[in-house]
């Protein structure tokens, strides 16, 4: 018999397996990739599917499930049997009592899912199982093991029979005894090389409501080992994907509860109809109602039926996922719809726009159901892999259209996660249970001798009676002294916060820093078990993912930093060294984490834990994987302003000092973009006109800022990109007013376009600050000079710096080669008309006050009538001559349209990045307008541009007379 059992996999299906593992008295090893235990499991928010549950039977609802079974046995069997399995687990995780009905879509009329009154039912049910055998493994670690941040790498057979697991926790590890999957599914991991791309390509580009963690990893390891696969095409579409304001674009997207729809909130189109005739449908129907009507989706829930889920509601109003608005109307102005559209009641409503979004897979490994071979891992001809079970989504589902009914999948996870459980348990000869996870928990080892406890205990953890009758042994002779605590770098070891793990004694690490959190249990929004789930360990990404910034300053008064997180395991409190050198890990443990699995890096004499950020690293994979296991400050510092680590603390984990990492030169400051982001809504005035006016307001004041005040040049060039944002908009500016000026002077003939040009030859006295008399160019061309200047040093700057070490295709270079051929444009377009040597003369009025006010109405700005009585006759350069000479040649004019094409694509490419940007100060909620209105301009601008050549190309030209 193999000596313990192992499962592969954290969430509610390994979970539910271990604990059934461990009430027959098995011993087993838990084995999670991730840094904490819970999975996807401890985000859902739908609820448990639990026809005939108790909770049913007290409202006096009678309800076998037999709607649910139509697919079969297999599915006749989930629902017969799989509430008891939710009962008892609940059981044991205490939170029975705190569960509540809920009608759901899919189910009919009928409330049979399992939801909660104040917090997520997945995270509610996970972390109180972590708990529970958290605590286990504490009491008997010789019954139960947990292994987090260690991925299994494969599966070991011996003789045709799996006998256990090799797994990757810092060097290569093998183990022994019989192995339970439980890794999830596969709907996270959309590279081209991924089981999506190979099952479902079509899928590769959908949204996803999965993180990184469900890359299908269980399934390639099983598959190797001989299993065969089952309906790995039926994957399932969620329809309440949320649409973050600022997040439209990310292929990750947050759930909205399902609850929603059940309490009664319908799914509307971009005109505001509802057009899903039952919201009592799976997710998969609605989402392809979805899929084939007009997007954008919002789902809208008023205020007067939201009376069991209003809790839910205002959480999202909280995270701006969703969005309450007062009436009907209010909404319909938003949508730009008429109000009659929208079939709501009065009063307030609740609404948040959705996009359906890959959620689950009812495809997997193949597993059995039946008596013989109930959790087993089967091949491809039903035969099972010895020694090999399976549960929860990394096992075929065989009701796929049974599987995307809400609450289905978690019933099933902890359903098949305790039949695997027995299974194991059985070929491990454990036939019975022996006893329930808190009798396990507390039953009595054996007793230590008092000596050895006594010589054990630290000074520092002796009370006041047993430390003074230690000083006087002391004195006598009779205690030899103990050893000093070895050195440690400043900071709280880990060791130390792992010994506060009471609620009435209750530490956690967050974001690098050590925080007490023993008065606000009582009171976590989220309930006591989401928070004592990680009490004395590091909570850094399940805080990030649920609080917003500011949460630990906000609740001050329950919350108390210790200090920061040091990087061994010393005493709290350390004298500073006295020698030479920096404590902390070695460059050689760094050197150790240099794969994709277990990446570090080395930044500012700190190791870096980069794991969760390489697939989403806005530079690509490739660009951090080459710096693993080694010092990137200098990299990084070059690409990454101050603050970068910070900001990204839920995909960064702080590991620790590295020795002889304290000479790292710290980032430079000057390029830090130290403006504030910009403020949330919509600053006080709704609507496109709003969203106009900031725009309007902050162009003008980014180009009044234009050259003097961008900070870029000191006695160096840096790459801050002020610099680019205000020579932008001055030169956007200006080329808005240029354009206008060509397309009136075109419609207006010969005089207006030669009176334009001497408008800019008479105020040459103004260049070189007016000291000299016949300088060549005015103080207007020379601020263009040097908004150019600006624009294009620190562009190609920021070009070098951030974008020489990626490939054409990632389009890190559009701006850049755009810009370029902008740049060439611009020189040609000089040659052609402000340095052309040879200009003919012509005789014109030109108005004495720069403009002729008179002809305003008739379309003549820049040239007067003959014998005005407000204007000069003035000898100016023929540009209109010049302008026909160039483009009645047709090659000219192409050059000009591909050249100004490539403008108007530089210039969206250009506005798109720079109306979010911190310096704009634009409000959030006018992000997308003002986009669409910039590229609305640029267009406008391009069309006038255009259309000078090909009028020019096409008319009969004036006849002009030359002096």
């Amino acid at each position: 018999m193999a000596k313990q059992a192992i499962v592969v996999g954290g969430g509610i299906a390994g979970l539910t397996a271990a604990c059934e593992l461990l009430e027959r008295g098995c011993n087993v090893l838990i084995l999670e990739k991730s840094a904490n235990l819970g999975g996807n499991s401890s985000k859902a928010t739908d609820g448990i599917a639990a026809p005939g549950c108790e909770l049913q039977k007290k409202a006096g609802i009678k309800d076998n499930g037999a709607d649910l079974m139509s697919e079969g046995i297999a599915a006749k069997e989930l629902i017969t049997n799989g509430t008891k399995d939710v009962e008892w687990l609940l059981n044991l995780a205490g939170v029975k009592d705190e569960m509540t009905l809920r009608l759901t879509p899919g189910h009919g009329k009928t409330p049979r899912t399992l939801g909660t009154t104040e917090r997520f039912p997945g995270q509610l049910v996970t972390y109180a199982v972590i708990h529970q055998l958290e605590e286990l493994a504490k009491a008997k670690p010789d019954r139960l093991t947990i292994k987090t941040s260690t991925a299994v790498t494969k599966i070991l057979k011996q003789n045709g029979k799996v006998t256990g697991v090799e797994y990757s926790a810092g060097s290569k590890q093998t183990v022994e005894g019989v192995v339970l999957l439980a890794t999830g599914g596969f709907a996270g991991d959309s590279s081209p090389t991924s089981l999506l791309a190979q099952v479902a390509p079509a899928m590769l580009k959908l949204p996803s409501t999965n993180d990184e963690r469900t890359n299908g990893d269980g399934i390639t390891l099983a598959t190797a080992a001989g299993a065969g696969q089952r309906h790995m095409n039926a994957l399932t579409m969620y329809p309440l994907a949320a649409v973050v304001p600022g997040m439209e674009q990310d292929k990750f997207k947050v759930c909205l509860s399902d609850a929603i729809c059940g309490a009664g909130g319908c799914i509307i189109n971009a005109d505001g109809m509802a057009f899903i005739k039952d919201t009592e449908q799976s997710c998969s129907r609605r989402s392809d109602a979805m899929m084939k009507n007009k997007a954008p989706f919002r789902v809208v829930l008023p205020e007067s039926m939201s009376a069991g889920v209003e809790w839910l509601c205002n959480f999202y109003v909280t995270r701006k996922v969703m969005k309450k608005y007062g009436s009907p109307a209010e909404l319909a102005k938003d949508m730009r719809v008429p109000v009659t559209n929208l079939k709501l009641p009065a009063g307030p409503l609740f609404a948040a726009v959705i996009t359906p979004a890959l959620y689950s897979c009812a495809g997997g490994i193949s597993t059995g159901f039946n008596q013989a071979n109930a959790g087993k891992v089967l091949t491809s001809s039903a035969t099972p892999v010895e020694g090999l079970f399976a549960a929860g989504e990394v096992s075929a589902c065989d009701y796929p259209g049974l599987w995307s009914v809400s609450g289905i999948p978690l019933l099933y996870c902890i359903y098949s996660g305790r039949m695997a459980g027995r299974g194991v348990a059985e070929a491990l000869g454990a036939k019975q249970k022996v006893g329930d996870l808190k009798s396990i928990a507390s039953a009595p080892d054996a007793e230590t001798p008092a000596a050895d406890k006594k010589a054990d205990k630290k000074v520092e953890d002796m009370s006041m009676d047993e430390l003074l009758k230690y000083c006087k042994e002391l004195e006598a002779g009779k205690a030899a002294a103990p050893a000093a605590a070895p050195a440690a770098p400043a900071g709280i070891s880990e060791a130390e916060v792992a010994k506060h793990t009471t609620k009435q004694d209750a530490w956690i690490i967050v974001n690098g820093q050590v925080i007490d959190v023993t008065k606000w249990i009582p009171i976590h929004p989220g309930g006591e078990k989401a928070i004592e789930a990680y009490l004395g360990k590091d909570a850094t990404e399940e805080w990030n993912m649920i609080h917003k910034p500011g949460t630990v300053e906000k609740n001050s008064q329950h919350l108390k930093i210790i200090g920061p997180l040091g990087g061994g395991g010393g005493a709290v409190a350390v004298a500073p060294a006295s020698g030479g050198g920096d404590a902390g890990m070695s460059r050689a443990d760094v050197a150790k984490h240099n794969s994709k699995g277990d990446a570090w890096i080395i930044l500012f004499g700190e190791a870096i834990d980069v794991t969760k950020w390489i697939p989403i690293h806005p530079g690509g994979e490739q660009a951090i994987m080459s710096f693993l296991g080694q010092d990137a400050t200098e990299e990084w510092v070059m690409i990454h302003k101050p603050g970068t680590v910070e900001k990204n603390m839920q995909h960064l984990k702080k590991m620790g000092k590295v020795a002889g990492g304290g000479s790292v030169p710290k980032q430079s400051a000057a390029v830090e973009d130290d403006e504030a982001p910009p403020p949330d809504g919509d600053g006080g005035i709704k609507g496109t006109l709003g969203a106009l006016v900031f725009m309007l307001l902050n162009v003008l004041i980014q180009a009044a800022k234009t050259v003097f005040f961008t900070g870029n040049f000191k006695f160096t060039l840096d790459n801050n990109r002020k610099g680019t944002i205000r020579s932008a908009v001055f030169l956007l500016l200006f080329t808005i007013i240029h354009a206008l000026g060509n397309f009136a002077d075109m419609l207006s003939g010969p005089d207006e376009v030669n009176g334009e040009g001497y408008l800019f030859d008479r105020i040459h006295w103004t260049g070189a600050f007016g000291l000299t008399k016949d300088f060549p160019f005015s103080v207007v061309e020379e601020y263009l000079a040097f908004a150019l200047l600006v624009h294009v040093s620190v562009a190609l700057k920021r070009s070098w710096d951030l974008n020489m070490g990626y490939t054409l295709a990632t389009g890190k270079w559009n701006m850049l080669l755009s810009g370029l051929v902008v740049l060439f444009f611009l020189t040609k377009h000089l040659q052609d008309f402000r340095f052309y040597p040879t200009y003919d003369y012509v005789e014109l009025w030109a108005p004495k006050y720069m403009i002729n006010f008179k002809g305003i109405p008739s379309g003549r700005l820049f040239a007067a009538e003959p014998g005005q009585s407000d204007a000069l006759p003035v000898k100016a350069r023929d540009l209109y001559s010049r302008e026909v000479a160039l483009f009645k040649d047709i090659n000219s004019v192409l050059l000009y349209t591909a050249c100004i094409v490539t403008f108007v694509t530089h210039m969206c490419l250009g506005w798109k990045k720079l109306v979010p940007a911190d310096r704009m100060q634009i409000p959030r909620d006018h992000h997308t307008t003002v986009k669409y209105l910039g590229w609305i301009a640029a267009i406008a601008v391009g069309g006038m541009y255009l259309s000078v050549p090909w009028y020019v190309f096409f008319a009969k030209p004036a006849v002009v007379h030359h002096v």
